[in-house]
């Protein structure tokens, strides 16, 4: 991937009619900051109506980093996953 490429991974896209004749269009997406350090969530919102077009576009940052932490401090107790070496050998034996 070069620099010039977007890293967007899209969480949402979603078009619906509204029972006032409009139409609205939403996107959550995530990208990396440039130099990698934060992730950032976008959401941009349209709405289209017989009176015009508007638009909100609203980014959310926060230091990979401290995301991490906050993932490793409130998410579920880490399950221990290890290898059994005498199946294994079982195995090997077959």
């Amino acid at each position: 991937m070069t620099p010039s490429e977007p890293r967007s991974l899209m969480l949402l896209q979603q078009v619906a009619m509204q029972d006032d004749a409009c139409l609205h269009c939403r996107e959550i997406s995530l990208d990396l900051s440039e130099d990698q350090q934060h992730l950032i969530l976008s959401r941009y919102s349209e709405r289209y109506s017989p009176d015009g077009m508007e638009w909100v576009e609203r980014k959310h940052q926060v230091p990979i980093a401290e995301l991490l932490r906050w993932v490793i401090e409130e998410g579920q107790p880490p399950t221990l996953l290890q290898s059994d070496p005498a199946a294994e050998l079982n195995v090997a034996a077959h």
